[in-house]
């Protein structure tokens, strides 16, 4: 294994790589067994959002790994670590980086749930990380080479809305290497931090993780041996960290886009980072990867074994092997005296030693025998392949299970409660849309982000402007929280401590951690990127604290219509979010300038998507080009949210109120034309594979 000391690996679905090659599920056991043999670790990679439907084949597909021993799974769907705690009550579970885990507030929340090891976004920096190391004691994972994605992990639907392949369901396309305005100002470039490994040893990271399951075997063997002579090295105490200038520039040969950067680590984003140039990777040479897997791997499939012959005239032949781990003694038939050739100890040794194409191989083979003594050939050779068949099922026998529990039918949320009509929520990001918002009796709640609110006295006013007409005020608090956000931000902790606002939409685990811990009675509403697509999401949230849940817009009608799912809120109107990033296009082309405004770039097509700067935050939303504007007519008819949502982000004045009015008679019973403005009608139709 090239000095690795465990290895993800996904099976023909569930993982976030659905068109690599991957493993049937007799290979999965063969190669869980493989790991065990050689004292390693094997996990599965279950790391994608998993539809109503699929809960039943993937509790399938995950038993029999369980049985056979499987060491952990990596997960993102919230239904899926649900599933797995109720059913797989052994098996550690680990937070994939699609979880977007950015704070301290959201590694707790995970601890909660049983989770053993996070694997954070790929954005936090080192001092971040070792915060949330200290604070937390939880096991982080993180990478340290291959491949960078341009948008948080896990927040990311470009893929998904502009084409129906979804990176939540391991299809994406990466739309992030096109050209957008002529360059490559999505495509991150992939990361290498040989250099650094000391900085995040130091740092608390227990599991380092390289990005390799695209990649030929060849590369992921060099990669990882040359990261294991360089860890090795650290932790064996040498004085003096130093790499080799060779092997550096090995690594700059193997599978590079435009060379390669130190990732977030020292940085929270940069052009530096961005490929800019191009996109795709420098050619490979593949005789050196030839050589390279020769050299990495050698041949460390033997387990070392010690083994001692005992061969007594009149006695059974007795073979005992170990590995260190487990021990067994086979005996064969009665050993006979010779009578004319006698067997001597280099005979008995040669058959002994031929280990075959098994995982073994002697160390060290002690022998006890008479001088004048005869065994067949077929003897020595039976009684050594039972010893060596007898030790590899001692060995595995360790890691087995049989306590798996039967996958019940989800029955919850039968009795949702449904009004009259559905509560309408509407989301504006631009506050000078607030006033003109309020003259509309049919919308019950208007959202306001937590960035754009800077005093207490603007929060009273717009407080109070919005209960004066009769409507809720629900705070919407930022993306991606980190940087110890609510340490730094009091007026925001003040509003939900003190109950000034009736409702949070959080759109990650930290939110919902920190709301939950908090003294906030009112409604708490998980937002689009804690997806739900399966029922078990949906009561997963509940316990954490959810009171609606807001329905992925990855969801056909069929599988809305599947989904009970309680209380939820549906997104009639919005441009929806392609990507979160740490990175800046307006940084990566021209200078930061801090001022929470709103760019836009054009891909090849001529496409225009905004691009939301949120400084205060130093995070990038880039909106989809186009909204998705559906009225209840387009859903199914068994599908009744509890609520729904109109979202403003980019839209001015008119713009804003022509959809308003549209949506207003669409409440009152009537049948108005759509405006006349470009839309999509999202993934009601097509759905996602």
């Amino acid at each position: 294994m090239a000095g690795a000391d465990a290895v993800y690996g996904g099976g023909l679905k569930f993982g976030a790589r659905a068109y690599a090659r991957n493993f049937t599920s007799e290979e999965l056991i063969c190669a869980i067994d493989h790991a065990h043999l050689l004292d390693r670790r094997f996990y599965l990679t279950v790391n994608t959002a998993a539809k109503n439907v699929e809960i039943p084949e993937l509790y399938e597909h995950i038993l029999p790994l369980y049985e056979a021993g499987l060491d952990a799974v990596i997960v993102q769907d919230a239904g899926v670590i649900a599933l797995i705690k109720e059913c797989f009550p052994d098996m550690p579970v680990h937070a994939s980086t699609q979880m977007a885990i950015t704070g301290k507030e959201g590694v707790l929340l995970l601890k909660d749930m049983g989770i053993s090891r996070v694997v954070p976004a790929r954005e936090l920096i080192l001092d971040e990380l070792k915060m949330i190391h200290e604070s937390t004691g939880m096991e982080l994972e993180c990478f340290i080479h291959g491949a960078l994605c341009y948008s948080y992990s896990g927040k990311c639907l470009f893929s998904s809305l502009a084409g129906g392949r979804s990176g939540n369901r391991g299809r994406c396309a990466q739309p992030c290497r096109l050209p957008y305005d002529g360059s490559y100002i999505l495509s991150a470039r992939d990361i290498m931090t040989i250099e650094i490994l000391p900085e995040l040893i130091k740092a608390g990271i227990s599991s380092f993780k390289i990005e390799g399951r695209m990649k030929p075997k060849e590369y992921v063997a060099a990669v990882t041996g040359i990261y294991r002579k360089y860890i090795d090295m650290f932790l064996a105490g040498e004085k003096e960290y130093k790499t080799d200038k060779a092997d550096i520039e090995l690594l700059d040969s193997l599978y590079t886009r435009s060379g390669h950067c130190t990732g977030y680590y020292h940085e929270k984003n940069g052009k530096d980072m961005i490929t800019v140039g191009r996109p795709s990777y420098d050619t490979q040479d593949k005789q050196l990867y030839e050589k390279l897997y020769d050299v990495y791997t050698g041949d460390e499939k033997r387990i070392c074994i010690s083994g001692r012959v005992t061969a007594h005239k009149g006695e059974p032949l007795c073979v005992y092997v170990s590995d260190g781990r487990s021990k067994i003694t086979e005996y064969g038939s009665m050993v006979e005296g010779a009578k004319t050739h006698p067997l001597s100890e280099d005979d008995i040794r040669k058959q002994l030693i031929k280990t075959g194409d098994t995982v073994f191989g002697f160390e060290d083979l002690y022998i006890d025998a008479d001088d004048d003594i005869f065994i067949p050939v077929s003897e020595l050779n039976k009684v050594r392949r039972q010893a060596l068949l007898s030790l590899k099922k001692e060995i595995l026998a360790a890691y087995k299970r049989n306590n798996a529990k039967l996958l019940e039918s989800d029955d919850m949320h039968t009795d949702v409660e449904i009004s009259c009509r559905q509560y309408i929520n509407c989301h504006i990001d631009d506050l000078s849309l607030l006033d003109g918002v309020l003259k509309y009796s049919f919308i019950d709640s208007v959202t306001v982000n937590a960035v754009s609110l800077s005093d207490k006295r603007k929060v009273e006013s717009i407080s109070d402007r919005i209960h004066k007409s009769g409507k809720k005020m629900i705070l919407s608090l930022p993306a991606i929280i980190r940087d110890q956000y609510f340490d730094r931000n009091p007026l925001v902790c003040s509003l939900i401590n003190n109950n000034t606002v009736d409702g949070i939409l959080a759109d990650n685990y930290e939110s919902l951690y920190f709301v939950g811990k908090s003294e906030f009675n009112g409604l708490l509403i998980s937002d689009l990127h804690l997806y739900v697509l399966n029922d078990q999401a949906a009561r997963m949230l509940n316990s954490l604290g959810a009171d609606i849940i807001t329905y992925s817009p990855e969801a056909n009608k069929k599988e809305l219509a599947n989904l009970n799912a309680g209380r939820g809120e549906f997104i009639l109107y919005g441009r929806l979010p392609m990507m979160i990033s740490a990175q800046c296009t307006q940084k990566t082309t021209g200078a930061c300038l801090k001022d929470n405004g709103i760019s836009y770039i054009k891909d090849r097509l001529g496409n225009e998507f905004p691009c939301v700067r949120t400084c205060s935050e130093c995070h990038n939303t880039i909106l989809n080009c186009v909204p998705q504007m559906i009225i209840p007519d387009d859903l199914p008819r068994s599908f009744k949210p509890f609520s729904y949502r109109l979202h403003f982000t980019v839209e001015r004045g008119d713009e804003a109120f022509k959809v308003l009015d549209f949506y207003e008679a669409v409440f009152d019973g009537l049948r108005p034309e759509r405006p006349d403005i470009k839309h999509t009608l999202g993934h009601l139709k097509r759905g996602v594979e």
